[in-house]
Parts: structure tokens; C-alpha cells; sequence
């Protein structure tokens, strides 16, 4: 009887656990989506004043990196990484929106922008599952934890069985 009330209780606390995984990769999402919506905004500036001067992005940015002023090739690196960025995040951003609900995990850990994780780990409050994506992760995490208790439980009673000593060392 034990065994199974642990069973049980193994199975709820990882079913808790894994049902929180679309509820934290939804929180990731919209902080991305704000970062590509105030990204957008950037480029958009960046490439308006470089057509008002009759330039492409590559030939504005290429300004930056032959003007004698230090001041101005550090910026030329910073836009460059900014637009850098912003092709990352987009990019991922639209992944994540067309992904499903197998693969959104491993496109989170493979192209998260550690910022915004980071960002959204800190304001993350965990939520109750509603969706059917995240009762499925909780049943998965319900299944998962309570058989990897139940198949530890069978291993250690037939060593108990097998060798009387074991259970009492």
C-alpha cells in the first residue's frame, strides 16, 4: 500500500511539473514576440535613414566601419549585432508559432535567446494547465514519474527476494 500512495504521489509531482513546460514556453513566446515587435521598430528607423540617404543597409553599415570617428565603429559593430539579433529571434519566433507541441521543446532548447529565457524564467508564475497541450504533458509527466517509481519499487522487492540479507542491511 505504501508503495503505491508513493507511486501515486511520484506521478503527481512530475505530472505538476511537466504540465508547467507549455505554460513556460507560451510566457517565452510573448516575451519574444515583444522583442521582435520593439526590434522591428529599430530596423524599420535604421533602414528608413538609410534609404532617406540613398543607401542600402549593407552600404549604411558599411559607413559605420570606414568613418575615422571611434565613436561611430562602435556603433557600425552594435547595429550590426542588433540587426544580428533580430534576425535570431524572428527566425525563432516564427519557428515556435509554427511548431508542434513535440517539437516546440527542442527548438526552445536549441535557439532560445538566453536573455529572454532568463527573463521569463524570472517572472514565470506557474499556472494550471487548461489547454490540452498541457494535460497532455501533465499525463505524459503523471506516467513518466509514476512508472519510473513503480519499476524502481519491483527492482529493489525482487532484490529483497532474491537476497534475503538486502532488506535488512
Amino acid at each position: 500500500m505504501l508503495a503505491r500512495t508513493f507511486t501515486l504521489i511520484a506521478g503527481l509531482g512530475t505530472a505538476t511539473l511537466a504540465c508547467q513546460a507549455p505554460e513556460f514556453m507560451q510566457q517565452y513566446h510573448q516575451r519574444l514576440g515583444g522583442a521582435v515587435q520593439e526590434l522591428t521598430t529599430v530596423v524599420e528607423e535604421f533602414d528608413r535613414d538609410a534609404q532617406a540617404q540613398g543607401l542600402s543597409r549593407d552600404e549604411a553599415l558599411d559607413r559605420y566601419s570606414v568613418s575615422p570617428d571611434r565613436f561611430i565603429n562602435t556603433r557600425g559593430v552594435s547595429m550590426t549585432s542588433t540587426l544580428d539579433r533580430f534576425e535570431h529571434i524572428e527566425a525563432h519566433y516564427t519557428a515556435l508559432a509554427d511548431a508542434n507541441m513535440l517539437t516546440r521543446p527542442v527548438l526552445l532548447a536549441q535557439h532560445s535567446d538566453q536573455t529572454l529565457i532568463a527573463g521569463a524564467w524570472e517572472d514565470y508564475k506557474p499556472a494550471v494547465p487548461t489547454t490540452a497541450e498541457g494535460m497532455i504533458y501533465g499525463l505524459v509527466g503523471f506516467l513518466f514519474g509514476g512508472g519510473l517509481v513503480a519499476l524502481l519499487g519491483n527492482i529493489l522487492r525482487r532484490l529483497r527476494q532474491a537476497m534475503p540479507g538486502f532488506s535488512s542491511a
